[in-house]
């Protein structure tokens, strides 16, 4: 078992991944912050806190870019990782 989630999840090791992760979770949280205080609903502030993540993670990738690094793809998904997990939560939990 142990190498099956490392063939598949080892990658979130590789790098800075745990950074992005916390820091994708960290915009996430403050984005739904936002909207909540704006007065949206919990699935339209999830939907738009995914949104406004992933937009910084493409960002913070191109930065990396243009300074010379490599875009990478892997940084931009394990930094949405965990907010479309909750999303995609949320929707289901208020949807049924």
């Amino acid at each position: 078992m142990k190498r099956i989630i490392d063939k598949y999840l080892g990658w979130l090791k590789d790098s800075n991944r745990p950074k992005h992760i916390l820091c994708g979770l960290l915009v996430y949280t403050a984005m739904m912050a936002v909207c909540l205080i704006l007065g949206n609903t919990l699935a339209s502030s999830a939907v738009i806190s995914l949104v406004a993540t992933l937009i910084a993670a493409i960002a913070v990738d191109y930065k990396d870019k243009l300074w010379g690094g490599k875009f990478d793809w892997l940084d931009v998904t394990a930094t949405v990782l965990l907010p479309t997990f909750t999303t995609i939560t949320i929707i289901i939990l208020i949807t049924f």
